[in-house]
């Protein structure tokens, strides 16, 4: 089994366990977006309004963003929607409520390293939530969504910040602590023989790698959870036709 094939099947256990990540869009979300108050979370944010600004009537690629969230809701808002994602499940969200709802969204399985099945310069804006950890060379993928993106067009990614893998939890007579241990890059693999595959990135791999591919970064954002080596980051960037 090869590493995608071990990611697919892991995403897809969690599916079948009903995770709370994989949750569809409730029908109050779905409602606020045909009515023009579109609001896609990012954990107890959300992404920024001025971020999808006329998006009425544009091409949008949720990049491994099925689960019947997202794809959605663009689709409520007016925008024409592709979803691609590896795991079938996490689909089979999306073509749920796809069909409950008569919503026009392309579903497609297939893996975020690969878009050759889209044309050049198609998409307006790239939607990638939580899923690049999963990834072991991130410019494998940014190369593709600027190939994909129209010039000017906009990728929103949301991913884990490094602190999440630089600590291990120690116990102790007072409960215990956090002590950095890892170096980045990480992978799970390297530690552990669970099956689970996940690999922390350097903010060097996600930003220095978009400005390498030819995007321009004009928005960033994070959020930090109860867990203090928890958190999470959001960046907007644009394709500057290089």
């Amino acid at each position: 089994m090869n590493v995608f094939e071990q990611v697919e099947k892991n995403i897809d256990d969690l599916v079948e366990k009903s995770v709370d990540w994989a949750a569809c869009a409730t029908e109050e979300q779905l409602r606020a977006a045909r009515a023009g108050n579109l609001k896609i979370p990012f954990f107890d944010r959300e992404i920024p309004k001025e971020w999808l600004k006329g998006i009425k009537g544009k091409k949008v690629l949720c990049l491994a963003g099925a689960g019947g969230l997202q794809a959605p809701l663009f689709a409520c808002a007016g925008a024409e929607v592709t979803v691609l994602d590896i795991s079938k499940r996490m689909l089979d969200k999306d073509r749920e409520v796809s069909e409950r709802e008569h919503l026009p969204i392309e579903i497609v399985k297939g893996n975020m390293c690969d878009l050759s099945m889209f044309e050049d310069g198609f998409f307006d804006y790239i939607i990638n939530p939580l899923s690049l950890m999963y990834v072991p060379e991130l410019l494998t993928v940014f190369r593709e969504c600027h190939r994909v993106l129209h010039d000017k067009g906009v990728f929103i990614m949301m991913a884990p910040s490094p602190v999440n893998y630089l600590c291990d939890f120690s116990e102790d007579e007072t409960g215990g602590y956090y002590k950095a241990v890892h170096r980045m890059p990480y992978c799970s693999t390297d530690h552990d023989n669970s099956g689970w595959v996940e690999y922390g990135h350097s903010m060097e791999e996600y930003l220095g790698g978009l400005t390498e591919c030819g995007f321009l970064i004009n928005g960033y954002m994070e959020c930090q959870m109860a867990d203090i080596t928890e958190l999470y980051f959001m960046a907007r960037a644009i394709k500057n036709g290089r």
